[in-house]
């Protein structure tokens, strides 16, 4: 398996948050592109879902938190030029969508978003 999602297993499975990490949906081909969709089991029936595809010259990304609904949403799809943060940016429980922490750094962002599952879950 590519490294990148060893890396990103062994933070999944590291964390106190995450109950239970299954990977949904993997691609990999020798031209670098990688596609992967993995489901992480939380606290409260709550489920994380990580969404990433890379090839040698982009990388789109999206992390959602939900239920039966969307909750939370990071991801960096080119629609919200006006942020400052833009391409990333966070839809909030509300619809809301603003600024975003994250940076493309996939196993950074990792544990950023789910720093701030755990922060918003106290809250």
């Amino acid at each position: 398996m590519n490294a990148l999602i060893d890396d990103l297993l062994g933070i999944l499975q590291t964390n106190a948050l995450v109950k239970s990490t299954r990977i949904v949906h993997y691609d990999e081909t020798p031209s670098g592109k990688l596609e992967v969709k993995i489901r992480c089991q939380l606290p409260k029936s709550h489920q994380l879902q990580i969404w990433i595809h890379v090839e040698p010259e982009f990388q789109d990304y999206a992390y959602q938190v939900f239920t039966t609904i969307s909750l939370l949403r990071w991801d960096n799809a080119p629609h919200y030029s006006h942020l400052p943060t833009a391409p990333h940016h966070f839809h909030d429980e509300r619809g809301k969508i603003r600024e975003s922490p994250l940076t493309g750094n996939i196993a950074q962002d990792l544990r950023t978003v789910l720093q701030e599952i755990s922060d918003w879950m106290k809250s």
